[in-house]
């Protein structure tokens, strides 16, 4: 991961980076470590990928901000993380296309 930025919306507290993968680009990536509505705390991240890679890291950091508040506002979010999940955190289930990507 290149860079990161911390944030907390409506108690969700997450980071947003940018990787780069094999072919050069860089893909947005969305790492939640504290649940909203129920306030665990994951021991390991919860990652959700954006569905869109960049030619620049700043492109992807502002898709992984922009897709994460998407998630929380539209409280797509907790379809994505199971309301049960250990607090070792899992991998989220692929994410739905709600950005029309």
């Amino acid at each position: 991961m290149d860079q990161q930025q911390r944030h907390q919306i409506r108690g969700y507290a997450f980071h947003v980076a940018g990787a780069l993968e094999k072919d050069g680009r860089y893909r947005g990536m969305i790492l939640i470590s504290k649940r909203g509505d129920t306030q665990q705390v994951y021991a390991k991240p919860v990652l959700i990928e954006t569905l869109s890679s960049f030619k620049s890291v700043h492109a992807a950091l502002i898709e992984a901000s922009a897709y994460a508040q998407e998630l929380i506002y539209s409280n797509a979010i907790t379809a994505l993380l199971a309301a049960d999940a250990p607090a070792g955190g899992k991998q989220a289930p692929q994410q739905p296309d709600l950005v029309g990507n």
